[in-house]
């Protein structure tokens, strides 16, 4: 990849970055200060890295959750995420979406991490195969996080006659 690839990436895919560590539990301040930490290690690597946006989003997701460590270790240090919290969490950086994406944002963030994880990853595009891949764990394992994910997110929809979105391509984002 050429470096002036590097600029037309970080153009095309911060937004749907930033949405995608939202999607596991981040505010918008810390995915993009993750995506921003992500990015800059990106570009020292972009002549190296052969799939950024996989890449990325595992970059940026382990800035994030050592983040979010270092806060839990620290009290003193309020942090607005909570990836390992459970519950809803109101977070006003979600206005920005209609009210059926903030519904299943909050629902995706209801899950347990694994199973959130692996939606997030889902949602924009990549196949287990590929999310096993970049995660580091079993294509079965996937499965299941995926099956017990699904399996939730009907019940709680169901409710209120809402489907489950189907996946949105790593070329889109949910907004």
């Amino acid at each position: 990849m050429s470096p002036d690839g590097f600029d037309e990436f970080v153009r095309r895919s911060t937004a749907r970055l930033v949405l995608f560590l939202i999607k596991i539990g981040a505010s918008r301040e810390e995915a993009e200060d993750s995506i921003q930490e992500a990015m800059a290690k990106a570009c020292l690597k972009w002549q190296e890295i052969d799939h950024p946006e996989a890449w990325v989003r595992v970059v940026a997701e382990r800035a994030y959750i050592a983040e979010a460590e270092r806060a839990r270790a620290a009290p003193a240090k309020a942090v607005r995420g909570g990836w390992l919290a459970d519950g809803i969490r109101t977070d006003p950086d979600l206005v920005e979406f209609d009210e059926e994406q903030r519904r299943v944002l909050a629902l995706i963030r209801r899950l347990p991490y694994e199973q959130r994880r692996a939606m997030a990853w889902y949602y924009d595009g990549f196949d287990v195969s590929e999310i096993a891949a970049h995660v580091g764990k079993p294509e079965a394992t996937v499965r299941s996080h995926l099956r017990h994910a699904r399996n939730r997110l009907r019940r709680e929809l169901s409710s209120d006659k809402v489907a489950v979105p189907g996946p949105v391509t790593a070329k889109e984002g949910m907004n």
